[in-house]
């Protein structure tokens, strides 16, 4: 065997030791994850116990903080996964649609889902609550943002001259919308969603003019 051969063989060996660690890492964190989700929706309007997680995770503490400084690390972890989610979500549904104003319309609709499903809602109030609110202005800006940068294209395609304005625009109307519903337990009816979507379109429709 060459020496370069063997190193290559060492190389391998070692990869795939760390894949295997990193595969088992992976899952352990996410099944924390679920659990923080599940104990903070039953739990609100309290604060989740660290015990609590870990015991609906069936893991240990020693791996919880192997992996998070304390409890307000891993509610923010949690808050990124499902801001990641949502914006998967919220991309597909804009994917499935050819004309450019029906995706704008389609991120719309596709974001208020997280006040108007149920499940959704309650998930991302007990989340929202265990961060004080805080999650869009400081936590979860780089992410709420890329979400709102999902618009700059299909407005532009839609003739826009000012598409990153009008993105920001909508996205704070949207945005602000939801986390007021989020702040009060509430939840806009299809006429509320429809005049949400209706309006931000004639915006559009109007700066063109």
């Amino acid at each position: 065997m060459t020496i370069n051969g063997g190193r290559d063989s060492v190389t391998s060996a070692v990869d795939r030791a760390l894949a295997k660690q990193r595969a088992d890492a992976t899952q352990e964190v996410e099944a924390i994850l679920d659990a923080a989700l599940r104990v903070a929706e039953r739990s609100a309007p309290a604060a989740p116990r660290v015990a609590d997680i870990v015991a609906e995770a069936k893991s240990s503490n020693q791996a919880f903080y192997r992996y998070f400084n304390g409890k307000d690390d891993l509610m923010l972890a949690v808050m990124e996964r499902g801001l990641l989610r949502v914006q998967t979500y919220v991309a597909h549904l804009m994917e499935k649609e050819s004309d450019p104003l029906e995706k704008v319309a389609a991120w719309i609709r596709g974001i208020l889902t997280q006040v108007t499903d149920e499940t959704a809602a309650r998930q991302s109030v007990a989340v929202s609550m265990q961060l004080g609110w805080r999650s869009r202005h400081t936590l979860g800006e780089p992410l709420v943002s890329e979400l709102g940068s999902l618009l700059i294209e299909p407005i532009r395609q839609a003739g826009s001259e000012t598409a990153e304005l009008d993105a920001q625009v909508i996205d704070e109307a949207v945005m602000g919308t939801m986390n007021r519903h989020m702040r009060h337990g509430t939840a806009p009816d299809a006429d509320a969603c429809d005049h949400l979507v209706s309006f931000c379109l004639r915006g559009l429709a109007l700066g063109r003019r």
